[in-house]
């Protein structure tokens, strides 16, 4: 008799349990889901953002170095502090770069 007693005064905290399994079973499927896609699209483009901002340092460090190593070469027809054949050679380097790399994509 005491067992029917038992289970009978357990009800609410079987049927809250229950309750409770259900909502943090739907609850997974669908907020989870959501929250690990929300979190790789914030990771996603704080990470572009980065990249974009040290390629671009990279790409202003790149140039002054070669204008710095050519206007120590002798014999170039440059003045210190310009920049143009920089531009020339690092420009005819990405050129060469793009031009193998479009040629091995495949059709």
């Amino acid at each position: 008799m005491t067992d029917t007693t038992e289970q009978d005064t357990d009800w609410a905290g079987r049927a809250a349990a229950t309750v409770v399994g259900y909502v943090d079973t739907v609850r997974s499927a669908s907020t989870g889901k959501a929250l690990v896609a929300s979190r790789i699209a914030v990771y996603g483009v704080a990470m572009g953002l980065i990249g974009l901002v040290m390629g671009i340092l990279l790409l202003v460090v790149l140039v002054r170095l070669v204008a710095s190593i050519t206007a120590v070469i002798p014999g170039l027809p440059i003045e210190p502090g310009e920049v143009w054949l920089s531009y020339l050679i690092l420009g005819s380097i990405f050129l060469l770069g793009g031009w193998f790399l479009w040629r091995k994509r495949e059709e």
